[in-house]
């Protein structure tokens, strides 16, 4: 649970009492995930997890106008997946507001996704193991996989990152976006490694490279 902001003014400067940030958010939710689903609300996500945006600095990032951005932050606020972190009044008086995510890692429970949202959080990890197959078959340890191999297995990573993801919960986030991601991505790449389902196939890699 996120708590209210309570503003106060410090120096001619709107700023607001926030939550500590979490590593990681397990967002359990089915109408969360939901929201989830998105492209532009993943990549809103991804900004401001580098740093706290404005509106108007998102709209210019993303290329999108200041009202569709508005409409997103608008349902993440009200999700309470993001927070106002600041507010502050730029050159002609007009106040800005600053906004953060409340997880540097969003995390979905596998077991609560909708039907409808599925297929999203299946091909963004497809598209993340074929960026690891590709780096395989990029120094020859990898002959390749099946398009159906390729889409159990990435179920099977939804799964375990979410298993991974329980780990760092309790965690503040100490350490840049793509570093703590890549971190627990790995971590659950490792863990999902070792399965026996799943062990012959990167086993195959290795036989591969030592061949070659």
């Amino acid at each position: 649970m996120i708590h209210e902001s309570i503003n106060k003014t410090t120096e001619g400067k709107q700023s607001t009492s926030k939550p500590l940030k979490m590593a990681v958010c397990i967002v359990d939710d089915s109408d969360k995930i939901r929201l989830l689903a998105d492209f532009t609300r993943a990549e809103i996500l991804q900004l401001l997890c580098e740093h706290p945006m404005t509106e108007a600095q998102l709209s210019d990032e993303l290329g999108l106008t200041r009202a569709a951005v508005g409409y997103h932050l608008n349902l993440l606020m009200k999700a309470q997946l993001i927070y106002l972190e600041k507010v502050e009044p730029e050159e002609h008086g007009i106040l800005q507001k600053f906004y953060s995510p409340v997880a540097v890692f969003f995390i979905v429970d596998c077991d609560r996704i909708p039907n409808d949202a599925k297929r999203y959080f299946i091909q963004t990890q497809i598209m993340h193991l074929r960026g690891i197959f590709t780096a395989f078959q990029l120094n020859h340890h990898f002959s390749g996989v099946s398009p159906e191999t390729l889409e159990k297995l990435a179920v099977a990573m939804l799964k375990q990152l979410e298993n991974t993801g329980r780990k760092h919960v309790e965690e503040e986030a100490i350490e840049n976006a793509e570093t703590l991601k890549v971190k627990i991505y790995t971590e659950a790449l490792t863990a999902l490694m070792k399965q026996d389902e799943w062990h012959a196939l990167f086993k195959e890699s290795k036989n591969l490279s030592s061949r070659r």
